[in-house]
Protein backbone atom coordinates (compact mmCIF):
# COMPACT_ATOMS: atom_id res chain seq x y z
CA UNK A 1 0.00 0.00 0.00
CA UNK A 2 1.30 3.45 -1.12
CA UNK A 3 1.71 6.32 1.84
CA UNK A 4 -0.46 9.20 1.71
CA UNK A 5 0.83 12.70 -0.19
CA UNK A 6 1.92 13.79 3.31
CA UNK A 7 4.73 12.10 2.40
CA UNK A 8 5.51 15.29 -0.13
CA UNK A 9 5.42 17.75 3.91
CA UNK A 10 8.41 15.38 5.42
CA UNK A 11 10.41 15.86 2.18
CA UNK A 12 10.27 19.85 2.28
CA UNK A 13 10.27 20.50 6.15
CA UNK A 14 12.00 23.07 6.74
CA UNK A 15 12.22 25.26 3.44
CA UNK A 16 8.64 27.03 4.07
CA UNK A 17 10.26 27.96 7.44
CA UNK A 18 11.91 31.88 7.77
CA UNK A 19 15.38 32.06 8.79
CA UNK A 20 17.01 34.88 9.94
CA UNK A 21 21.02 34.38 9.74
CA UNK A 22 23.62 36.57 10.34
CA UNK A 23 23.57 39.73 8.03
CA UNK A 24 26.85 39.21 4.58
CA UNK A 25 26.84 42.98 4.90
CA UNK A 26 28.12 43.26 1.16
CA UNK A 27 24.82 44.16 -0.71
CA UNK A 28 23.42 47.66 -0.98
CA UNK A 29 20.31 48.42 1.29
CA UNK A 30 16.76 47.09 -0.22
CA UNK A 31 18.96 45.07 -2.95
CA UNK A 32 17.91 41.40 -3.33
CA UNK A 33 19.38 38.54 -2.71
CA UNK A 34 20.16 36.07 -5.61
CA UNK A 35 19.19 32.95 -5.54
CA UNK A 36 21.87 29.74 -5.50
CA UNK A 37 24.20 31.91 -3.76
CA UNK A 38 24.70 34.05 -6.95
CA UNK A 39 22.94 32.43 -9.66
CA UNK A 40 20.47 35.04 -11.42
CA UNK A 41 16.68 34.38 -10.30
CA UNK A 42 15.41 32.57 -13.41
CA UNK A 43 17.77 30.22 -16.17
CA UNK A 44 16.11 32.30 -18.87
CA UNK A 45 17.81 35.79 -17.54
CA UNK A 46 20.82 37.40 -19.02
CA UNK A 47 23.84 35.12 -17.27
CA UNK A 48 22.84 32.16 -19.12
CA UNK A 49 22.02 33.31 -22.75
CA UNK A 50 25.51 35.24 -23.08
CA UNK A 51 24.62 39.13 -22.32
CA UNK A 52 27.16 41.51 -21.38
CA UNK A 53 26.27 41.86 -17.35
CA UNK A 54 24.83 38.92 -14.90
CA UNK A 55 22.31 40.52 -12.39
CA UNK A 56 22.37 39.96 -8.49
CA UNK A 57 24.26 41.79 -5.94
CA UNK A 58 27.76 40.79 -4.83
CA UNK A 59 26.69 38.52 -1.82
CA UNK A 60 27.23 34.80 -2.23
CA UNK A 61 29.29 32.75 -5.13
CA UNK A 62 30.44 35.11 -8.10
CA UNK A 63 29.62 33.74 -11.76
CA UNK A 64 32.84 32.80 -13.88
CA UNK A 65 31.53 35.16 -16.43
CA UNK A 66 31.90 37.80 -13.99
CA UNK A 67 35.23 37.50 -12.96
CA UNK A 68 36.46 38.97 -15.67
CA UNK A 69 39.82 37.17 -16.12
CA UNK A 70 41.15 38.23 -19.19
CA UNK A 71 41.46 41.95 -17.87
CA UNK A 72 42.78 41.02 -14.54
CA UNK A 73 45.75 39.43 -16.50
CA UNK A 74 45.74 42.28 -18.99
CA UNK A 75 44.40 45.12 -17.73
CA UNK A 76 46.48 47.87 -20.00
CA UNK A 77 46.39 45.39 -23.30
CA UNK A 78 43.99 47.77 -26.22
CA UNK A 79 42.88 44.51 -27.12
CA UNK A 80 41.29 43.07 -24.48
CA UNK A 81 40.01 46.12 -23.91
CA UNK A 82 38.69 46.29 -27.35
CA UNK A 83 36.84 42.72 -26.96
CA UNK A 84 35.35 43.63 -23.82
CA UNK A 85 33.99 46.60 -25.55
CA UNK A 86 32.72 44.61 -28.45
CA UNK A 87 31.10 42.08 -25.97
CA UNK A 88 32.90 38.96 -26.13
CA UNK A 89 33.86 36.72 -23.37
CA UNK A 90 36.33 33.99 -22.59
CA UNK A 91 35.94 31.89 -19.15
CA UNK A 92 35.10 28.77 -18.23
CA UNK A 93 35.33 26.28 -15.13
CA UNK A 94 36.29 22.74 -13.39
CA UNK A 95 34.73 21.00 -10.52
CA UNK A 96 35.36 17.97 -8.95
CA UNK A 97 33.97 16.06 -6.01
CA UNK A 98 34.31 12.42 -4.04
CA UNK A 99 30.35 10.85 -2.91
CA UNK A 100 30.54 8.48 -0.23
CA UNK A 101 27.12 6.20 -0.08
CA UNK A 102 25.44 4.06 2.29
CA UNK A 103 24.59 1.70 -0.46
CA UNK A 104 28.34 1.06 -1.14
CA UNK A 105 30.43 1.24 -4.19
CA UNK A 106 29.94 1.65 -8.16
CA UNK A 107 26.92 3.43 -9.99
CA UNK A 108 23.73 4.35 -7.94
CA UNK A 109 20.32 3.43 -9.60
CA UNK A 110 17.54 6.30 -9.01
CA UNK A 111 19.13 8.85 -7.78
CA UNK A 112 21.89 10.83 -7.08
CA UNK A 113 23.14 12.59 -9.83
CA UNK A 114 25.36 14.13 -10.84
CA UNK A 115 27.71 12.02 -8.71
CA UNK A 116 25.91 8.72 -9.39
CA UNK A 117 28.88 6.77 -8.10
CA UNK A 118 29.30 5.71 -4.71
CA UNK A 119 32.62 5.85 -2.94
CA UNK A 120 34.53 7.63 -5.57
CA UNK A 121 36.11 10.27 -6.65
CA UNK A 122 34.90 12.17 -9.89
CA UNK A 123 36.08 14.89 -12.44
CA UNK A 124 32.82 16.25 -12.91
CA UNK A 125 33.12 19.14 -15.57
CA UNK A 126 36.17 21.30 -17.16
CA UNK A 127 34.42 23.62 -18.85
CA UNK A 128 35.47 26.84 -21.78
CA UNK A 129 33.27 29.24 -23.18
CA UNK A 130 33.59 31.38 -25.78
CA UNK A 131 30.56 33.83 -26.58
CA UNK A 132 29.58 37.19 -28.15
CA UNK A 133 27.28 38.86 -25.94
CA UNK A 134 23.79 40.95 -27.22
CA UNK A 135 23.36 44.80 -26.89
CA UNK A 136 19.60 45.23 -25.69
CA UNK A 137 19.32 48.66 -27.04
CA UNK A 138 20.17 47.94 -31.08
CA UNK A 139 19.76 45.76 -33.82
CA UNK A 140 22.80 42.92 -32.58
CA UNK A 141 24.29 39.68 -32.76
CA UNK A 142 26.05 37.16 -31.12
CA UNK A 143 26.95 33.16 -30.49
CA UNK A 144 27.87 30.86 -27.00
CA UNK A 145 30.40 27.89 -27.34
CA UNK A 146 30.35 25.91 -24.40
CA UNK A 147 32.52 22.66 -24.73
CA UNK A 148 33.24 20.80 -21.71
CA UNK A 149 34.60 17.71 -21.08
CA UNK A 150 34.46 15.18 -17.80
CA UNK A 151 32.47 12.39 -16.04
CA UNK A 152 29.02 14.91 -16.35
CA UNK A 153 29.75 15.10 -20.23
CA UNK A 154 29.45 11.33 -20.39
CA UNK A 155 25.94 11.27 -18.03
CA UNK A 156 24.65 13.96 -20.31
CA UNK A 157 26.07 12.76 -23.81
CA UNK A 158 23.48 14.20 -26.20
CA UNK A 159 21.83 12.53 -29.50
CA UNK A 160 24.31 13.32 -32.08
CA UNK A 161 26.85 14.22 -29.68
CA UNK A 162 30.76 13.63 -29.95
CA UNK A 163 31.00 9.79 -29.69
CA UNK A 164 32.15 8.07 -26.75
CA UNK A 165 31.45 4.93 -24.32
CA UNK A 166 33.41 5.66 -21.07
CA UNK A 167 30.90 6.61 -18.31
CA UNK A 168 33.47 8.77 -16.40
CA UNK A 169 34.86 10.79 -19.17
CA UNK A 170 33.45 12.53 -21.98
CA UNK A 171 33.56 15.45 -24.21
CA UNK A 172 30.36 17.95 -25.83
CA UNK A 173 28.99 20.84 -26.26
CA UNK A 174 26.44 21.65 -23.80
CA UNK A 175 25.49 24.85 -25.68
CA UNK A 176 26.69 25.77 -29.61
CA UNK A 177 24.00 28.81 -30.54
CA UNK A 178 23.65 31.79 -32.52
CA UNK A 179 22.22 35.13 -31.21
CA UNK A 180 20.59 38.42 -31.85
CA UNK A 181 18.41 40.86 -30.59
CA UNK A 182 15.54 42.47 -32.60
CA UNK A 183 14.75 45.65 -31.40
CA UNK A 184 10.78 45.12 -32.14
CA UNK A 185 7.67 45.04 -30.68
CA UNK A 186 8.52 46.45 -27.13
CA UNK A 187 11.43 49.00 -25.74
CA UNK A 188 12.65 45.15 -25.05
CA UNK A 189 12.57 44.03 -27.89
CA UNK A 190 13.07 40.17 -28.90
CA UNK A 191 15.78 37.62 -28.36
CA UNK A 192 16.83 35.25 -30.69
CA UNK A 193 18.99 31.79 -29.90
CA UNK A 194 19.01 29.38 -32.42
CA UNK A 195 21.39 25.83 -32.09
CA UNK A 196 22.15 23.71 -28.71
CA UNK A 197 21.02 25.70 -25.72
CA UNK A 198 19.65 25.40 -21.63
CA UNK A 199 16.42 24.47 -22.00
CA UNK A 200 14.21 27.36 -20.35
CA UNK A 201 12.08 24.54 -17.64
CA UNK A 202 13.53 23.83 -14.27
CA UNK A 203 15.58 26.66 -11.98
CA UNK A 204 18.42 23.73 -11.22
CA UNK A 205 20.86 23.58 -13.94
CA UNK A 206 23.44 20.89 -14.98
CA UNK A 207 26.64 23.11 -15.19
CA UNK A 208 28.43 23.32 -11.79
CA UNK A 209 28.32 27.35 -11.28
CA UNK A 210 24.77 27.95 -11.48
CA UNK A 211 23.54 25.54 -9.47
CA UNK A 212 23.55 25.58 -5.28
CA UNK A 213 24.47 21.67 -4.82
CA UNK A 214 27.06 19.07 -6.24
CA UNK A 215 23.92 16.76 -6.78
CA UNK A 216 20.58 17.40 -8.23
CA UNK A 217 17.18 16.61 -7.94
CA UNK A 218 14.52 14.30 -9.14
CA UNK A 219 12.36 16.61 -11.30
CA UNK A 220 16.22 18.01 -13.18
CA UNK A 221 16.85 14.33 -14.38
CA UNK A 222 13.18 12.58 -14.85
CA UNK A 223 10.94 15.33 -15.70
CA UNK A 224 13.01 18.41 -17.84
CA UNK A 225 15.13 17.81 -20.94
CA UNK A 226 18.42 19.45 -19.89
CA UNK A 227 19.41 20.51 -23.40
CA UNK A 228 18.24 21.08 -26.55
CA UNK A 229 18.86 21.89 -30.25
CA UNK A 230 16.31 24.32 -31.36
CA UNK A 231 14.89 28.13 -32.09
CA UNK A 232 13.69 29.97 -28.80
CA UNK A 233 12.01 33.74 -28.81
CA UNK A 234 12.60 35.89 -25.58
CA UNK A 235 9.64 38.97 -26.48
CA UNK A 236 10.63 41.52 -22.99
CA UNK A 237 7.08 42.91 -23.02
CA UNK A 238 7.62 45.05 -20.12
CA UNK A 239 10.57 45.20 -17.53
CA UNK A 240 9.01 42.47 -15.45
CA UNK A 241 6.86 40.22 -18.51
CA UNK A 242 9.06 37.77 -20.27
CA UNK A 243 7.53 35.57 -23.04
CA UNK A 244 9.32 32.59 -24.11
CA UNK A 245 8.12 30.02 -26.99
CA UNK A 246 10.31 27.48 -29.16
CA UNK A 247 10.64 24.61 -31.25
CA UNK A 248 13.07 21.91 -30.07
CA UNK A 249 14.69 18.94 -31.84
CA UNK A 250 13.74 17.19 -28.92
CA UNK A 251 15.14 15.86 -25.38
CA UNK A 252 18.82 16.67 -25.32
CA UNK A 253 19.88 16.51 -29.06
CA UNK A 254 22.88 18.09 -31.00
CA UNK A 255 21.39 18.96 -34.07
CA UNK A 256 19.16 15.87 -34.48
CA UNK A 257 15.71 15.19 -34.08
CA UNK A 258 15.35 12.45 -31.41
CA UNK A 259 11.38 11.60 -32.80
CA UNK A 260 9.12 12.18 -35.65
CA UNK A 261 8.45 15.57 -34.89
CA UNK A 262 9.89 18.34 -33.07
CA UNK A 263 8.51 19.65 -29.97
CA UNK A 264 7.00 23.01 -28.32
CA UNK A 265 8.21 24.87 -25.15
CA UNK A 266 6.72 27.90 -23.92
CA UNK A 267 7.38 29.95 -20.98
CA UNK A 268 5.91 33.18 -18.88
CA UNK A 269 8.03 34.86 -16.74
CA UNK A 270 6.72 37.68 -14.12
CA UNK A 271 8.32 39.78 -11.76
CA UNK A 272 5.46 41.19 -9.16
CA UNK A 273 7.17 44.30 -8.50
CA UNK A 274 9.63 46.84 -10.09
CA UNK A 275 12.21 45.82 -7.80
CA UNK A 276 12.13 42.11 -9.09
CA UNK A 277 11.61 40.37 -5.48
CA UNK A 278 9.45 37.50 -6.33
CA UNK A 279 8.92 35.91 -9.74
CA UNK A 280 6.28 33.52 -10.95
CA UNK A 281 7.02 31.44 -13.80
CA UNK A 282 4.78 29.07 -15.85
CA UNK A 283 6.19 26.48 -18.32
CA UNK A 284 5.16 24.16 -21.28
CA UNK A 285 6.67 21.33 -22.69
CA UNK A 286 5.02 19.35 -25.49
CA UNK A 287 6.12 16.42 -28.06
CA UNK A 288 7.30 13.58 -29.12
CA UNK A 289 10.65 12.25 -27.35
CA UNK A 290 10.09 15.79 -25.40
CA UNK A 291 11.72 14.39 -22.29
CA UNK A 292 13.45 10.87 -21.39
CA UNK A 293 11.25 7.87 -20.53
CA UNK A 294 12.64 4.83 -18.46
CA UNK A 295 12.68 2.94 -21.85
CA UNK A 296 13.37 4.06 -25.75
CA UNK A 297 9.48 3.15 -26.24
CA UNK A 298 8.15 5.71 -23.65
CA UNK A 299 10.99 8.52 -24.86
CA UNK A 300 9.39 8.39 -28.16
CA UNK A 301 5.81 9.11 -27.39
CA UNK A 302 4.28 12.34 -27.22
CA UNK A 303 5.14 13.48 -23.60
CA UNK A 304 3.71 17.04 -21.87
CA UNK A 305 5.00 18.48 -19.27
CA UNK A 306 3.89 21.52 -17.14
CA UNK A 307 5.81 23.44 -14.84
CA UNK A 308 4.44 26.42 -12.31
CA UNK A 309 7.29 27.70 -9.95
CA UNK A 310 7.53 30.70 -7.74
CA UNK A 311 10.57 32.43 -6.65
CA UNK A 312 11.28 35.01 -3.41
CA UNK A 313 13.62 36.83 -2.22
CA UNK A 314 12.50 36.81 1.74
CA UNK A 315 14.84 40.61 2.47
CA UNK A 316 18.51 40.03 1.56
CA UNK A 317 20.00 37.32 3.25
CA UNK A 318 16.95 34.31 2.24
CA UNK A 319 15.61 33.12 -0.65
CA UNK A 320 13.50 30.35 -1.73
CA UNK A 321 11.96 28.23 -4.58
CA UNK A 322 8.96 26.25 -4.83
CA UNK A 323 8.35 24.68 -8.09
CA UNK A 324 5.98 21.65 -8.98
CA UNK A 325 6.34 19.93 -12.12
CA UNK A 326 3.63 17.06 -13.60
CA UNK A 327 3.54 15.12 -17.13
CA UNK A 328 1.91 12.64 -18.76
CA UNK A 329 2.80 10.74 -21.68
CA UNK A 330 1.23 8.20 -23.44
CA UNK A 331 2.35 4.86 -23.51
CA UNK A 332 2.69 1.79 -26.29
CA UNK A 333 -0.31 0.01 -25.34
CA UNK A 334 -2.01 3.32 -25.78
CA UNK A 335 -2.98 4.72 -22.11
CA UNK A 336 -1.41 7.46 -20.42
CA UNK A 337 1.28 7.33 -18.13
CA UNK A 338 1.79 9.88 -15.54
CA UNK A 339 3.74 11.54 -12.94
CA UNK A 340 3.81 14.60 -9.99
CA UNK A 341 6.39 16.44 -7.98
CA UNK A 342 7.31 19.33 -5.60
CA UNK A 343 10.21 21.15 -5.00
CA UNK A 344 11.61 23.38 -2.29
CA UNK A 345 15.03 24.91 -2.13
CA UNK A 346 16.08 27.46 0.21
CA UNK A 347 19.08 29.35 0.24
CA UNK A 348 20.43 31.35 3.51
CA UNK A 349 23.25 34.10 2.90
CA UNK A 350 24.88 33.54 6.36
CA UNK A 351 27.67 35.47 5.56
CA UNK A 352 30.10 36.96 2.21
CA UNK A 353 31.91 33.48 2.21
CA UNK A 354 29.50 31.18 3.65
CA UNK A 355 26.06 30.01 1.76
CA UNK A 356 23.42 27.45 3.38
CA UNK A 357 21.52 25.70 1.00
CA UNK A 358 18.76 23.47 1.63
CA UNK A 359 16.49 21.18 -0.61
CA UNK A 360 13.69 18.82 0.00
CA UNK A 361 11.63 16.83 -2.63
CA UNK A 362 8.94 14.78 -3.69
CA UNK A 363 8.45 12.58 -6.98
CA UNK A 364 5.74 10.37 -8.14
CA UNK A 365 6.70 8.32 -10.52
CA UNK A 366 2.47 7.18 -10.69
CA UNK A 367 3.17 4.65 -13.63
CA UNK A 368 6.99 3.70 -13.42
CA UNK A 369 7.68 5.92 -16.54
CA UNK A 370 10.44 8.14 -15.80
CA UNK A 371 12.07 5.86 -13.03
CA UNK A 372 11.26 2.59 -13.81
CA UNK A 373 9.63 1.35 -11.24
CA UNK A 374 6.25 2.96 -9.32
CA UNK A 375 6.24 4.76 -6.46
CA UNK A 376 6.96 7.95 -4.21
CA UNK A 377 10.52 8.83 -4.22
CA UNK A 378 11.79 12.02 -2.36
CA UNK A 379 15.32 13.41 -0.89
CA UNK A 380 16.40 15.64 1.37
CA UNK A 381 19.77 17.61 1.53
CA UNK A 382 21.87 20.42 3.54
CA UNK A 383 24.33 21.62 2.00
CA UNK A 384 27.50 24.23 2.39
CA UNK A 385 28.86 26.68 -0.09
CA UNK A 386 31.93 28.32 0.85
CA UNK A 387 34.00 30.69 -0.88
CA UNK A 388 37.07 31.96 0.41
CA UNK A 389 37.78 33.31 -3.12
CA UNK A 390 36.01 34.62 -5.85
CA UNK A 391 37.09 32.07 -7.90
CA UNK A 392 36.96 29.22 -5.61
CA UNK A 393 33.95 27.21 -4.01
CA UNK A 394 33.96 24.14 -1.81
CA UNK A 395 30.01 22.53 -1.37
CA UNK A 396 29.93 19.84 0.66
CA UNK A 397 26.25 18.04 1.40
CA UNK A 398 24.52 15.14 2.86
CA UNK A 399 21.53 13.60 1.07
CA UNK A 400 18.91 11.62 2.39
CA UNK A 401 16.85 9.51 -0.68
CA UNK A 402 13.73 7.53 0.10
CA UNK A 403 10.99 5.09 -1.65
CA UNK A 404 7.86 3.18 -0.45
CA UNK A 405 9.86 0.88 -2.85
CA UNK A 406 13.18 -1.18 -2.96
CA UNK A 407 15.16 1.18 -5.25
CA UNK A 408 18.52 2.85 -4.28
CA UNK A 409 22.26 1.16 -4.52
CA UNK A 410 23.89 -0.45 -7.25
CA UNK A 411 21.59 -2.30 -9.58
CA UNK A 412 23.68 -5.08 -9.56
CA UNK A 413 23.31 -5.70 -5.81
CA UNK A 414 19.84 -5.40 -2.94
CA UNK A 415 18.47 -2.41 -3.33
CA UNK A 416 16.66 -0.35 -0.15
CA UNK A 417 14.47 2.00 0.41
CA UNK A 418 16.54 4.63 2.02
CA UNK A 419 20.24 5.80 0.59
CA UNK A 420 22.00 8.74 2.55
CA UNK A 421 25.28 9.84 0.37
CA UNK A 422 27.79 12.87 2.10
CA UNK A 423 29.53 14.33 -0.79
CA UNK A 424 32.14 17.35 -0.71
CA UNK A 425 32.96 19.95 -4.15
CA UNK A 426 35.19 22.08 -5.37
CA UNK A 427 34.56 24.26 -7.88
CA UNK A 428 37.34 26.80 -9.67
CA UNK A 429 36.09 28.85 -11.81
CA UNK A 430 38.40 31.08 -14.34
Amino acid sequence: MRPPRWFATRCLVGLIVGITPYPAGAQEPGTPAPAFGGLPPSRSQASLEGTTESPGPAAGSRLPEDLRLLQALFPDHPGVSRLAEERYRLFGWMNMGYTTSSSGSGLLAVQPRENRFGNEFLLNQLAVVVERGLDPETLSFGFRSELYAGADAALLHPLGGIPGDNPRFGLDFRQLFASAHLPVLTDGGVDLKLGRQYTLIGHESAMAPYRPFYSNSYQWFYSQDGAFTGLTANWHVTQQLDVINGLTLGANTFFTLRSDAPCYIGQVNYWLQEEKRTQLSGTVLAGPGAVFGATPELTDQMTTVVELRALHHWGRYFTQIVQADMGWADTPGGGTASWYSLLGIGVVHVSETVDLNMRGEWFDDVDGSRIGTPGHYGEVTLGLNYMPRKWLSFRPEVRGDFADVSAFGPPDSQLDRSQFTAAVECLIKF
